[in-house]
């Protein structure tokens, strides 16, 4: 008998949950598919501190594709994706394509030790208290890792969120970098 009134409750939940995720973002896309142009939203300013002490803001890569991605030293996804993340970075830094991290909920000096270790060479924001995350509540990107891909115009164009992979974050990059 109570078998019978959990299915129904479980079934609910997960209606409940797959509705409360699609809203709020207007990102009619799935991981990883181009946000339709008409769908996208920009985050509220962007900038800050950066793990080893300078100062950045989103609106300097104005006219780029800008790759953002959130990440910590703690997180084993974050470790696996990184070298895929420093690999497309390289292939695409002369071409109008900047990369941003964001270090979240973090310390400063396991941020240096992540970025040592798996060769990170694009700039991050050091983002302690996760406040940087809420500039992008359009889409949420609250699990890390999260990658999101900027169009020229700033807006979220594509969302990861989880770990990704080389071969999914290449085209969908390319996708975008093709929009004019």
């Amino acid at each position: 008998m109570i078998r019978r009134a959990v299915v129904p409750a479980l079934l609910a939940a997960v209606a409940l949950t797959s509705a409360a995720g699609c809203a709020g973002g207007g990102a009619a896309a799935k991981p990883g598919e181009p946000i339709p142009v008409d769908d996208r939203r920009s985050p509220s300013e962007v900038g800050g501190e950066t793990v080893d002490g300078g100062r950045i803001d989103l609106a300097s890569y104005e006219g780029k594709v800008v790759v953002v991605n959130f990440w910590a030293s703690w997180c084993g996804p974050c470790r696996a994706e990184a070298p895929a993340l420093e690999a497309t970075y390289k292939e695409n830094k002369d071409a109008d394509v900047e990369f941003l991290g964001v270090d979240v909920q973090d310390t400063r000096d396991g941020a240096k030790a992540f970025m040592r270790k798996y060769g990170s060479t694009y700039p991050s924001l050091f983002d302690p208290k996760g406040e940087i995350t809420h500039a992008f509540s359009s889409v949420n990107p609250s699990a890390l890792p999260t990658t999101l891909i900027l169009d020229r115009e700033g807006r979220v164009a594509v969302q990861f969120p989880g770990s990704v992979s080389k071969s999914r974050l290449d085209p969908a990059l390319a996708k975008i970098v093709a929009e004019r």
